[in-house]
Parts: C-alpha cells; structure tokens; sequence
C-alpha cells in the first residue's frame, strides 16, 4: 500500500459521509480528504521505525508548514480538521489543533495517547463514521 491506497480506503470507508480525495495544486496546504463534516490530512508509514519507541516517529511525506497552518486556522475557525496516520496496521486521528506542534514528534507510545481515535487492527469503518459524526464542529 501507499498514501495515495490509505487515503482511498479511507475515502471509501467514509462514503456515507460523501467522502472525496482531493488534489489542490492551487492552494499550498489543503488535505487530502473533504468530507460532509470536515477535512483530514493523509500520512503513511508500511512499518514502525526500529526507534519508534524512543525516537519520534518521521515519516517519508512529513506534515508541510502549509498543511500545519491550514489545518490549525480551519480548527481555530471552528471547522473539523484532522491528520489520520497510518502505520502498519495502525491507525491514528488526530486533531488539526494538535498535529500543527506534535505530529511528526511524537514516538510510538505518545501518538497512541494523544490521538483522538487510534484502531491498532486496521480501520473501523463503522466506529469511525461514528466518531466523526460525534466529533463535527462546523
């Protein structure tokens, strides 16, 4: 898999949400995914690092200044934004507050505390749209 195969399963789990993949060439910063309720950054990782457990976890397309920025304006102005990690099997939500100052430093063990919804075994569709139902702000 891929960031580009995440960000479509994550679209497809998302469908009764009217989930779409993005592609903004126009504007620095926009995320990957828009759906009925907000905005989610895509970042994939195939395996943990061998240092995830002591070291931060870096990962091959980090988050941009401009993704950071975006991400924490929308949030400031009351939208839903969100980064969703994927490494191994393990997926991760965190807000759009949060990931501009801590993702991309966090190790393996504090992004499993700090983000908002975490699915060790693989995405949960049902679970998530739940969540994200729970969770709109705007």
């Amino acid at each position: 898999m891929s960031e580009s195969g995440m960000r479509q399963n994550l679209v497809k789990a998302m469908k009764s949400l009217d989930a779409v993949p993005i592609e903004n060439p126009m504007r620095a910063g926009t995320p990957d995914v828009n759906y009925i309720g907000g905005w989610i950054e895509c970042k994939w990782l195939k395996v943990w690092p061998v240092s995830a457990d002591t070291r931060p976890v870096r990962f091959p397309h980090p988050l941009t200044k401009e993704q950071g920025i975006w991400l924490a304006r929308r949030w400031m102005r009351g939208g839903t934004t969100l980064v969703c990690a994927q490494v191994a099997r393990e997926w991760f939500f965190f807000s759009g507050e949060t990931a501009k100052d801590r993702f991309g430093n966090m190790t393996r063990l504090e992004m499993r505390e700090e983000a908002l919804l975490h699915f060790r075994a693989g995405l949960d569709q049902e679970r998530l749209v739940q969540w994200l139902r729970s969770i709109s702000r705007g």
